[in-house]
C-alpha cells in the first residue's frame, strides 16, 4: 500500500488537472446582481443538434487541444445538461507534464437556471520529463440537496507501476446560491440580450474550490486562503473586429475584471454566437476558439 504522501501526490495532481479544467469551465460559478446582464437561452441551446468544437491554447504549451460543448433537455426532471468533453490536454510546467487524454464535465440545471447537479469524470497521466510517475482515473460528482452541493469523489490510480489502488470520498455539503450557473465565461453556443455599455457585478461561487480544499486537507495540505475584490461584468461600448475563420467579423466584447484584466468573450454581434473566450491568471493566458 502506498503511503499517504504517495496518495496525496496522485490526489493532488488529479486536482491539479480539475482545477486547470475549472479554471475555463466551472470556475467558478458566477451570479449577478443588478438588471440581467447577458442570457444563456437554455432551450436555445438544447435544440442545437450538431455539437460545437473548439480549439484550446495554453501559454506556453505546443499543443492545443480540443473541446466539444452540447446542451441537450433531459426530459425525465424538465432540467439541461451542459457537457463539455475535452481531449488531448496536456499541461507543462518545471519538467512535469499532466496529459489528459479524456476529460468530462457536466451541468445539470432546472429550466429556471438553478443548479442540480455537477460532475468531472476523466483520465490524466502523469510525468517528470520523459519517466512516467503514474496515471489515474476519477469521477467528481456533486448533487444539491436542500440548497447544499453534496459530492462524492472516487479515483483509481497507479504510482510508479504499483499495484493500483482505489480511493472514495464523501465530502462536506457546500452551500449553492439560487440562480443561474451557467457561467457566462463557458464556451456556450450563444449569448443574447447584449447592450453596449452595460455593467454588473459579479457574485463568485465556488464550491469545486471547497471541495479541493477539503481533500488536499484529508491529506495534511493547507490551501492559503484567498481574498478577492470584487469581480465586474461589462459589455464594450463599442464593436470590435475579430479576425475569425480567415475574415474579419464585428464582434460585442464582454470583459471581466478585478483591479486587472480577468477573462473576455467575443460575440458576433449578427447572431449572438460566441467565438472566442479568453481567460487571465496568474500570468497564464487561455483561449477557446470556436471552429469555423
Amino acid at each position: 500500500m502506498p503511503s499517504r504522501r504517495s496518495i496525496a501526490l496522485i490526489v493532488l495532481f488529479w486536482l491539479a488537472t480539475t482545477t486547470f479544467v475549472a479554471y475555463r469551465d466551472l470556475w467558478p460559478v458566477l451570479f449577478a446582481s443588478g438588471p440581467p446582464p447577458v442570457a444563456i437561452d437554455l432551450a436555445d441551446e438544447a435544440a442545437q443538434t450538431v455539437p460545437v468544437r473548439w480549439t484550446i491554447h495554453f501559454s506556453g504549451q505546443k499543443r492545443p487541444g480540443k473541446l466539444i460543448t452540447q446542451m441537450k433537455y433531459v426530459e425525465a426532471d424538465d432540467s439541461f445538461a451542459f457537457t463539455n468533453r475535452y481531449t488531448e490536454l496536456r499541461y507543462e510546467s518545471a519538467g512535469v507534464v499532466v496529459a489528459v487524454p479524456e476529460l468530462i464535465s457536466v451541468v445539470r440545471v432546472t429550466r429556471s437556471g438553478d443548479l442540480r447537479e455537477q460532475k468531472v469524470d476523466g483520465k490524466l497521466e502523469l510525468f517528470l520529463g520523459d519517466l512516467p510517475l503514474g496515471d489515474a482515473s476519477a469521477k467528481i460528482v456533486g448533487r444539491v440537496v436542500d440548497g447544499q452541493l453534496a459530492t462524492t469523489a472516487e479515483a483509481t490510480y497507479t504510482i510508479l507501476g504499483l499495484t493500483p489502488q482505489r480511493l472514495t470520498r464523501t465530502l462536506e455539503p457546500v452551500p449553492v446560491p439560487r440562480g443561474q450557473p451557467l457561467n457566462p465565461l463557458q464556451a456556450v453556443n450563444r449569448i443574447t440580450d447584449l447592450r453596449p455599455g452595460r455593467r454588473w457585478v459579479v457574485h463568485e461561487s465556488d464550491p469545486l474550490k471547497e471541495i479541493v480544499r477539503t481533500l488536499t486537507s484529508e491529506f495534511g495540505f493547507k490551501l492559503p486562503d484567498e481574498k478577492r475584490d470584487r469581480l465586474f461584468g461589462e459589455v464594450l461600448a463599442g464593436q470590435q473586429m475579430l479576425e475569425w475563420d480567415h475574415q474579419s467579423v464585428s464582434c460585442w466584447v464582454i470583459e471581466y475584471r478585478r483591479e486587472e484584466l480577468v477573462a473576455r468573450t467575443w460575440v458576433r454581434a449578427s447572431d449572438g454566437k460566441v467565438l472566442k473566450q479568453e481567460a487571465f491568471q496568474k500570468g497564464e493566458m487561455l483561449t477557446l476558439v470556436r471552429d469555423p
